[in-house]
């Protein structure tokens, strides 16, 4: 989900959900209209290296610092925006999200119904044992 997701609910749109990170900026007041875009770095043996405007260009990034043979735990990405910055992602993490977001079709909608019944379609209730007395 680097992209965020919107939400549909009984067939209606309820919303944006956005990247986790970009609700931990919000929270520490970042503002995108008064902030400007976030940008993504990659952070090796803590050395700060280049910024990119896209979330998959830093993990692409991250993604081949690991294959030239740094230790995931040694690599990470921030967000930074407005002097504000949030781990994004960070040690063997940084492999997943990277073929997730590079490799894989990007999730766009979640879509789900509004009350979850109590159990799936096809399922049965399961039996209730009776006890003995004695």
């Amino acid at each position: 989900m680097v992209d965020g997701v919107d939400v549909v609910v009984d067939g209606q749109p309820a919303g944006h959900m956005p990247p986790r990170w970009i609700e931990q900026l919000e929270a520490r007041g970042y503002d995108a209209a008064v902030d400007g875009p976030v940008l993504f770095e990659v952070i090796v043996d803590r050395k700060r290296g280049p910024t990119f405007s896209d979330i998959r260009e830093a993990l692409c990034e991250a993604l081949a610092d690991i294959a030239a043979g740094r230790h995931p735990d040694r690599v990470r990405v921030e967000a930074l925006a407005a002097g504000r910055s949030v781990e994004v992602v960070r040690g063997h993490q940084v492999i997943g999200m990277a073929i997730g977001a590079l490799e894989d079709e990007p999730l766009l909608v979640i879509e789900g119904p509004s009350v979850l019944p109590k159990y799936a379609p096809g399922e049965r209730r399961p039996k209730r044992g009776r006890r003995r007395k004695r």
